[in-house]
């Protein structure tokens, strides 16, 4: 089990692509790029939505370490962890569609 843990924690921080996206996303718009692209919106909410994003990273990952605490046996990990991804992926799924209008 323990090997599992440690392997899964591994896992997790490969997986995990909140927060790189939203700290690319930072470094990469600048605030005259952005109005300049997008003058109708407003800089400070995508920088919200960015600091969002990274912090629902950092939530993932502390979720993970719980279950990965709390977890006695091997499949425990495996569905939780599976669970976990299959989440993160509705949401990318939803921001997806929202940009298409549907």
């Amino acid at each position: 089990v323990k090997v599992a843990q440690y392997a899964s924690i591994f896992i997790a921080l490969l997986m995990e692509e909140e927060i790189p996206t939203g700290l690319y996303l930072l470094r990469r718009i600048s605030k005259t790029y952005f109005k300049s692209k997008f003058p109708e919106l407003c800089y400070h909410k995508f920088v919200a939505s960015c600091v969002l994003r990274i912090c629902v990273g950092y939530l993932f990952l502390v979720n993970v370490l719980f279950i990965l605490m709390r977890a006695r046996e091997v499949l425990d990990i495996f569905f939780d962890f599976i669970a976990l991804q299959f989440l993160q992926q509705l949401d990318d799924i939803a921001f997806n569609l929202a940009r298409m209008g549907v």
